[in-house]
């Protein structure tokens, strides 16, 4: 009877994990995108400093942990640990309530769909470049004496990036490189 009890409980901590589904490649790229659309925003929700500085100042912290977070599971998506990408990005959701749905990201399959020519950017390039441009200011920004007033401008650069990605992703890559040129990144 004993053993009984343990296998009985330990099925009742294994059920929920039976029934959860593997987070797909899809999954975790539309709602990396769907993150990214959200960051745009919230960095370009960003009162002028000069203007309204204890607001900028209050609202600061809080959009540089967003895009913070944000690029660290871009390791992760890029070691295709996908359950593990989606969690964190569900995570990262939940504490900004932030609604996949309503940042309104064309699926991935859809993109992907749209092949494009030899030479061009596709979704997953802008991607990896976008995150790269974050990574590449966020390294530079803690290494220099960069201000508030630099993450608002690199924040409002790149706003459109995450739309024009689901639009037109030469574009993105070409704007995404623009932008890096114009702080003197190169990439590798």
């Amino acid at each position: 009877m004993h053993h009984a009890s343990r296998l009985f409980g330990f099925l009742l901590l294994a059920l929920p994990f039976a029934t959860h589904a593997a987070c797909t490649r899809d999954d975790a790229f539309n709602k990396m995108m769907a993150l990214g659309q959200y960051d745009m925003k919230l960095q370009a929700s960003l009162p002028d400093p000069l203007k309204q500085p204890d607001v900028y100042n209050e609202k600061y912290p809080r959009v540089v942990a967003f895009a913070t977070r944000l690029a660290a599971v871009g390791k992760i998506l890029a070691a295709e640990k996908y359950d593990q990408a989606c969690a964190t990005y569900d995570a990262l959701a939940k504490d900004y309530g932030v609604d996949y749905a309503a940042q309104k990201v064309r699926p991935l399959s859809a993109l992907e769909a749209d092949k494009p020519a030899p030479g061009h950017c596709d979704l997953a390039e802008a991607a990896r470049r976008s995150m790269w441009l974050t990574e590449t200011f966020q390294k530079h920004a803690e290494a220099s004496a960069m201000t508030r007033d630099d993450w608002q401008r690199f924040g409002k650069q790149t706003e459109p990036v995450g739309l024009m990605m689901q639009q037109d992703p030469d574009k993105a890559c070409a704007l995404i490189d623009t932008i890096a040129a114009g702080y003197g990144f190169h990439r590798p």
